[in-house]
C-alpha cells in the first residue's frame, strides 16, 4: 500500500526504499578485493583462548525454553565460559562457515571483548580473532565508567564483561544504493542470538542492548564510527 503523499517518510522507511532491488536494475558488482578479517599489526598482547568445546550441551529446544532472566547476575567470568561464548556467536564450524548467520559469503561483522571481571584476563578492550580463536588486546584500562556512559548511563554493576558487534559496510559493498547495512544488521542479530543461546547454556545472564550512544561506543573500542559502526551490545553476567 502506497505510504499517504501527505507525511514524509520516516529516515527508516527511506532507507528500506532506497536498498530495494528492483528486476532491471540491480547494482554493479564493485569486483573490489577486501580482507574478510580486520588485522591488528601490534596488539598490547595476542591471548589464545581455551579450545571450545563442540559437542554436548542440553539441547537446542530445552536452551531456546529456558527463561534467561531467572539466571542471576553479578561475579566474575571464567575465561572458558568466554572462549565458549566467543566462538558460538563469532567463530566457525568444522566446515569453515562462520557459527552465526551471515547473508553474503564474506562476513561484514567483527567482535569485541570489554572486560570487567574476568579470571585471568586484565580488564579493558580486545579485538576477538575469529582465525586464531584468541583475544587482541587494545586497550589496558578499567572501562567500567566509558562502558556505563555508552550504554546510556545504565548501571553495569552486575555486568562483568561486555560483547560488542561493529560492522565494516565496505567490506560487503555490492555498490550503489548497497543492501550492505541491511546484511550488517541481520548478521549482528544472528552473531547475538548464538551468544544468547551460549550464554544460556552456559549458565550466565546476558541483555542484549541496542541503544547506545553511538560515538562514545566507537571511541571505547577505538574504532572511527565511520567505515566500522557498533551494531549492538551483550552484557554478561554469571
Amino acid at each position: 500500500m502506497a505510504l499517504p503523499s501527505s507525511r514524509e517518510k520516516t529516515i527508516g522507511e527511506n532507507f528500506q526504499a532506497q536498498t530495494k532491488y528492483r528486476r532491471g536494475a540491480l547494482p554493479p558488482k564493485t569486483g573490489k578485493a577486501v580482507s574478510p578479517f580486520k588485522v591488528y599489526a601490534n596488539p598490547l598482547e595476542v591471548a589464545a583462548l581455551p579450545v571450545p568445546e563442540l559437542s554436548g550441551g542440553k539441547g537446542l529446544w530445552g536452551t531456546l525454553a529456558t527463561t534467561r532472566e531467572s539466571i542471576p547476575e553479578g561475579g566474575r567470568l571464567r575465561q572458558g565460559d568466554v572462549s565458549q561464548l566467543l566462538w558460538a556467536s563469532s567463530g566457525f564450524t568444522y566446515g569453515g562457515q562462520r557459527t552465526h548467520a551471515t547473508a553474503v559469503p564474506l562476513a561484514g561483522l567483527e567482535t569485541y571483548l570489554v572486560v570487567r571481571q574476568i579470571e585471568d584476563v586484565f580488564p579493558g578492550v580486545y579485538h576477538y580473532n575469529p582465525r586464531e580463536h584468541a583475544l587482541e588486546h587494545l586497550v589496558q584500562t578499567e572501562p567500567s565508567l566509558e562502558l556505563a556512559d555508552a550504554l546510556l548511563d545504565t548501571d553495569i554493576s552486575a555486568c562483568a564483561a561486555a560483547v560488542a558487534y561493529t560492522g565494516l559496510p565496505g567490506r560487503i559493498d555490492d555498490g550503489a544504493k548497497s543492501r550492505a547495512y541491511r546484511y550488517l544488521y541481520l548478521e549482528a542479530g544472528a552473531a547475538a542470538q548464538c551468544a544468547m543461546l551460549a550464554a544460556v547454556e552456559l549458565g550466565l545472564a546476558a541483555t542484549v542492548r541496542a541503544e547506545f550512544y553511538d560515538d562514545e561506543l566507537a571511541r571505547l573500542l577505538q574504532i572511527d564510527g565511520v567505515s566500522e559502526v557498533p551494531l549492538c551490545v551483550l552484557t554478561l553476567g554469571t
